[in-house]
C-alpha cells in the first residue's frame, strides 16, 4: 500500500495547486496544503475525502476525527465541521483527493447489491482505510485527469467504479444512507434541509420535528445520533459558519454580521462565536481591512 500511496501523492502533487483545484472530471477535487494550518468552517455535502499525503483534523460537534494517509473521511449528510491540517510543510504537503457523491450512483448500485437491507449504522459520517481496489480506481481516475480527451467517456465509467468500491468497503456503511427509503432516515434528511433553508429564523426543535412528523424526544435523539450535534447546535452552528464567512470575505462589522444570520442579541453572538472558533469576530473583521 505504501507503493500506491507513494504514486498518489506524487501525482497530486503534481495536478493539484496550491488550495482546492477543480479537476477535468466535475466531482474529482484535489485539495494540497503546504503548512499546517486551520481550514475556512464549511458545510460539507455528501463527499468522501481520502488523504493520500499528511494528516487532518475534522470536529463535527463535540466529535474530533484524526485522520492519516490512507484513510477516508465519508459524511452521507451536510454536515458544518471546522478542519485543521496538522501534519504539512513544504517539503511533504497535505494531499486529497475529494469525490463529491452523486446520490443518484449510490441508489442504483445499491439497488443491484447483495445485502443492500443490513442494518445501517446511525451516525452519517466515518473514518475508514481505504482497501487496495478502491486506491487502484483512485489511481485509474487520476491518471484520467491528464488525458481531458477521455474524461467525457471514461470519468462516467470510473465514478460508477469508485462508488462501487465504497460500497464495497467500510465507507459503504456511512453511503447506504444516501440510498435507503427508510421514512426515520428520510425524515433527519428532510430536517436538515428545513434547518439549512430557515438558518436566519428563531429556531424551535417541536417546529421542525412536527414538520417532518417526528415527536420531539425522537427527533432529537435520531437527529444528534445521525449528525453528533444536537438541532440547536446545528443551527447554530450554520449561523456562526456563515458569520465568519461573512467576516474574512467582505468588509462588515462584527454586529452587521450577527444580524445578517439572525441573532438578536451581538453580545450572545459574540459569546457564542468566541466559544466556537476561541477568537473574536472584531478580529476577524479587522483581518481583512
Amino acid at each position: 500500500m505504501d507503493d500506491k500511496m507513494a504514486e498518489l501523492a506524487s501525482n497530486v502533487a503534481c495536478l493539484g495547486q496550491e488550495g482546492l483545484t477543480s479537476t477535468s472530471i466535475a466531482n474529482i477535487g484535489l485539495l494540497k496544503v503546504s503548512r499546517c494550518s486551520d481550514l475556512p468552517p464549511q458545510v460539507h455535502r455528501p463527499v468522501v475525502s481520502l488523504i493520500v499525503q499528511g494528516e487532518k483534523q475534522l470536529t463535527i460537534g463535540p466529535h474530533v476525527l484524526t485522520y492519516r494517509a490512507g484513510h477516508t473521511f465519508t459524511a452521507s449528510l451536510d454536515l458544518p465541521m471546522l478542519a485543521k491540517i496538522t501534519e504539512a510543510d513544504s517539503e511533504r504537503p497535505y494531499l486529497a483527493i475529494s469525490l463529491a457523491i452523486d446520490t443518484s450512483i449510490v441508489v442504483e448500485l445499491t439497488s443491484r447489491m447483495p445485502g443492500s437491507a443490513n442494518a445501517l449504522p446511525e451516525r452519517g459520517f466515518s473514518v475508514d482505510l481505504a482497501g487496495q481496489d478502491l486506491l487502484d480506481t483512485y489511481r485509474r481516475v487520476l491518471n484520467l485527469v491528464g488525458r481531458p480527451e477521455e474524461v467525457p467517456v471514461m470519468a462516467p465509467l470510473l465514478e460508477r467504479e469508485l462508488v462501487y468500491r465504497l460500497l464495497k468497503g467500510p465507507q459503504g456503511a456511512a453511503l447506504k444512507r444516501l440510498a435507503t427509503r427508510h421514512r426515520r432516515i428520510a425524515r433527519i434528511h428532510d430536517a436538515l434541509d428545513l434547518i439549512r433553508q430557515n438558518y436566519t429564523e428563531p429556531f424551535s426543535v417541536e417546529a421542525v420535528a412536527n414538520a417532518v412528523g417526528m415527536s420531539a424526544s425522537a427527533f432529537h435523539r435520531r437527529f444528534k445520533g445521525a449528525t453528533g450535534m444536537t438541532p440547536l447546535q446545528y443551527h447554530k452552528t450554520l449561523r456562526l459558519y456563515e458569520a465568519r464567512r461573512l467576516l474574512l470575505t467582505g468588509t462588515i462589522t462584527a454586529s452587521a454580521a450577527a444580524f445578517a444570520v439572525g441573532y438578536q442579541s451581538v453580545s450572545q453572538f459574540m459569546r457564542e462565536y468566541r466559544r466556537l472558533f476561541d477568537t473574536s469576530p472584531m478580529r476577524d473583521a479587522k483581518a481583512q481591512e
